[in-house]
């Protein structure tokens, strides 16, 4: 498997090289229109130079000859210019990251590197972590109002793996994001695709995090992606955008044996820029989803339910975020019943020059989601048989479970700590360290010894190179 695997990955990649190629091809093609506009010049200098003392027959052949080449230069010169402003290669851009990561991790008595290996199952020290991130765009026309598509790929991370559903199996794409963009004026546009979730104030690349691991929201409590399409209104200090599809993390319609879910959901997005400095965002998402349904009698599709606010402060040097959650998903929680869960997340960085580290920052962050209803539970959680999710901490105690039966126990509630350095060698690369200390009010975490525990330590280092 790890032999299908490694060269599954390796033809992913292979197959973006003709991209990367033609990104190289219109490098050169941009080189040879400023060489030839340099040339260009020196003919039309050449015909404004007063000519040398010559016998006139040989003056005007000189001078025709300098005119036809400047005529076939100007020529080639259109052809070039309209191949790059029109052509194939025409407003593509290519960019994206490697981040190699080192992870220990202390109750699974576990550390080594990860990079691209393959890991379906979501846990917060490693997913989405240690991938390779490519970001393509095509624009077809310039300007503001020029349509554009745009595709990220993440082999063996991202969305496409982690959290991306067939009608009633794991996807396993390398696709992270893709959609298509139509501005239709300065203030409205329609997009439709694989889109990202609007929820939350954190990104999902590397680059832009401020930590290494994502906050307890982001990996536990915010929708996963979109299928569908939508429209978004951009006017002065406001932004809204909303669409319709399919329920979260689903690339085609839901299926529970002979049954489909064939009702929409409809998320959103709303962000009003109270000052240069600050922004206040609103998101959240109604609709019905699959139900976990760990007591095997819960209805298929159940009414699902999200909503969080969220602040950001940012400046040069210093940034403040917060944010606080809600949700509820129908027969998603241990018990059978509705799972619900809240929580809050909060976040501070500061960045500075040192004299003898150059560029660093440090951050703070602190988060907190309440799960404890019915068990635990919610659409982003794979609880297992025992009745907790071990690597990530939530769920009921298995002990609990196995004395009382999944209807006598709770869920857990969960905390985290994280503390972390980063250093910015040049502009391209990023040098992060984390300490980051989990906490459950259960026993939940499992360790390598059989066992489970209420906290759980790690630490964390990783490379994040930007081209």
């Amino acid at each position: 498997m790890r032999t299908i695997t490694t060269c599954w990955l390796g033809a992913s990649l292979l197959s973006s090289l003709p991209l990367l190629a033609q990104a190289d091809e219109l490098d050169t093609l941009k080189a040879s229109i400023a060489s030839m506009q340099q040339q260009l010049q020196q003919l039309q200098q050449q015909l404004q130079q007063p000519p040398a003392p010559r016998p006139a027959a040989v003056a005007d052949d000189m001078a025709s000859e300098t005119r036809q080449q400047l005529n076939n230069m100007e020529m080639k010169l259109d052809k070039l210019s309209d191949a790059a402003d029109n052509g194939p290669l025409a407003n593509l851009s290519i960019s994206g990251y490697l981040d190699p990561l080192y992870v220990f991790n202390r109750q699974q008595h576990r550390s080594g590197f990860s990079f691209v290996n393959h890991d379906a199952h979501y846990a917060y020290d490693t997913a989405n972590l240690g991938d390779v991130y490519l970001d393509i765009k095509k624009g077809f026309g310039s300007g503001p109002m020029a349509p554009y598509a745009e595709i990220t790929i993440q082999p063996n991370r991202g969305s496409g793996v982690t959290t991306s559903w067939n009608a009633s199996s794991a996807n396993d794409s390398i696709i992270n994001s893709a959609q298509l963009v139509i501005p239709l004026d300065q203030h409205w546009q329609v997009f439709a695709g694989q889109i990202p979730s609007f929820a939350g104030y954190e990104y999902a690349t590397s680059p832009q995090t401020l930590t290494i691991s994502h906050n307890l929201l982001y990996d536990f409590s915010e929708p996963a992606f979109f299928v569908g399409g939508g429209a978004q209104w951009v006017s002065g200090q406001w932004l809204w955008k909303g669409m319709l599809g399919n329920e979260a993390g689903r690339t085609e319609t839901a299926q529970v044996g002979q049954r489909r879910n064939s009702t929409p959901s409809f998320s959103w997005r709303m962000d009003y820029q109270y000052t240069n400095n600050i922004d206040i965002g609103w998101s959240g998402l109604i609709g019905r989803g699959t139900a976990a349904d760990y007591s095997g009698t819960a209805t298929a599709f159940q009414p699902v339910f999200y909503t969080e606010l969220d602040i950001s402060s940012s400046n040069l040097n210093d940034t403040i975020n917060a944010q606080l959650d809600y949700g509820s998903a129908g027969g998603s929680a241990l018990n059978g019943g509705r799972a619900q869960w809240w929580g809050l997340s909060l976040l501070r960085h500061h960045r500075f020059d040192s004299a003898w580290l150059g560029k660093m920052g440090w951050t703070l962050r602190y988060d907190y989601l309440d799960n404890s209803k019915n068990g635990g539970g919610t659409p982003n959680l794979a609880l297992g048989s025992s009745g907790n999710d071990g690597a990530n901490g939530f769920g009921s105690d298995p002990a609990c479970v196995a004395a009382n039966g999944v209807a006598g126990c709770s869920g857990a509630k969960r905390q985290d700590i994280t503390a972390a350095l980063l250093f910015y060698p040049s502009e391209q690369l990023q040098l992060k360290l984390e300490y980051r200390h989990d906490i459950a009010s259960q026993a939940t975490f499992d360790n390598n010894s059989g066992g489970t525990g209420k906290h759980n330590d790690v630490l964390s280092a990783q490379a994040v190179y930007s081209f």
